[in-house]
């Protein structure tokens, strides 16, 4: 992502790694959801960015 920052948005950049950030993401939070029932890792995994790392803490 901070690549097509520099690349001023580049059109094949965002259509790259558009899919691959929403993916990621996506794959987090089903992985928490299949890991654990407390609620706590679970709603940390939503926050996007940081959730994955936050929610693997809070195991």
């Amino acid at each position: 992502m901070l690549l097509n920052l520099v690349t001023v948005h580049a059109r094949p950049v965002t259509q790259l790694l558009g899919p691959l950030h929403g993916c990621s993401y996506l794959l987090v939070i089903g992985a928490t959801l299949a890991a654990t029932r407390r609620p706590r890792p679970r709603l940390l995994s939503i926050i996007p960015g940081v959730g994955g790392l936050l929610a693997a803490r809070a195991f």
